[in-house]
């Protein structure tokens, strides 16, 4: 087993921990919310990893074309990627949220392909058909009752997610032919990312509106540890093996929130049905589909 899928294994572990304990937030003080303070619990778990390493000093001799392609990266994937995702989970649930996402490898591996000359075989169509049924599957209309999330909406939001998540990985390996930090690279990018997302609340008065429940900034502080965890060997897992390999081994974070989000969370819109089970493998083999064959 290379260092690459190693990474992304724990990559895996950590975006299922992470998106449970988002959606656990997201149930007290909304989706805007909840994904700047989990971002940034992540952020501050990361800025004390680099200044324990004394990693930060390489950011001195650090291209500027780096630095923006990691800003770029992490504006895309975490501070758009995933204020969709917190609103996903609260339109369609955590467990569909997470199979539908689960499509990002294709966009990952289509991107790659054109952009990075990475390979790209007629496997790929046999791999976008199982994907796109796994998705109607997961997205099929049903009734909701009052006072409910929509569990039968068809799932822009998560759609949204997988194009973020799909295309973000090309910055990262723009900034890592220059700066070869990957947690580092990172740690700026999400920084970065940060400040502008925080104007752009401020300017929306978002965080003025309502208070910070304190059991939500313990969930966000949580979310923080495993994200830290699981973004870092994301971005090493990017560095170490191709694009394609690294998102489809990732997709195993989608088998741990479907099966936590019937035990963590009292919603119909959660629990598991044959309908979700089938979807969600027909994601995955379709991904792994354009990978290994």
């Amino acid at each position: 087993m290379t260092g690459g899928v190693i990474a992304a294994l724990t990559a895996a572990v950590g975006f299922g921990l992470t998106q449970t304990v988002n959606r656990k937030s997201n149930l007290i003080v909304g989706p805007t919310r909840t994904a700047f303070g989990l971002l940034s619990a992540i952020e501050a778990a990361l800025v004390v990893r680099v200044v324990m390493t004394g990693e930060w000093r390489m950011l001195a001799g650090a291209p500027m074309e780096s630095l923006a392609a990691f800003t770029a990266a992490a504006l895309i994937h975490y501070a758009i990627g995933w204020t969709l995702l917190a609103h996903s989970q609260e339109q369609i649930g955590v467990a569909r949220t997470g199979a539908v996402a689960s499509a990002a490898p294709l966009v990952a591996t289509l991107l790659a392909a054109v952009l990075l000359d990475e390979p790209l075989t007629w496997a790929v169509a046999g791999g976008v058909g199982l994907t796109v049924l796994g998705v109607a599957l997961v997205s099929t209309r049903r009734k909701g009752s009052a006072g409910t999330m929509d569990g039968g909406a068809f799932p822009w939001f998560g759609l949204a997610v997988a194009v973020c998540w799909g295309s973000s990985p090309i910055f990262i390996r723009t900034g890592l032919d220059g700066l070869d930090a990957p947690v580092l690279g990172l740690t700026f990018g999400l920084g970065a990312a940060l400040v502008i997302h925080l104007a752009v609340l401020v300017m929306g008065s978002t965080l003025r509106h309502g208070s910070w429940d304190r059991q939500a900034v313990g969930w966000m502080a949580v979310g923080g540890l495993t994200g830290a965890v699981g973004i870092g060997a994301q971005w090493v897992a990017f560095g170490l093996t191709t694009i394609a390999v690294a998102f489809t081994v990732m997709q195993l974070a989608t088998l741990i929130v479907v099966g936590l989000a019937p035990v963590v969370f009292d919603a119909e819109v959660e629990r598991l049905t044959g309908r979700l089970v089938v979807g969600t493998v027909s994601m995955l083999v379709g991904s792994a589909i354009v990978v290994w064959l």
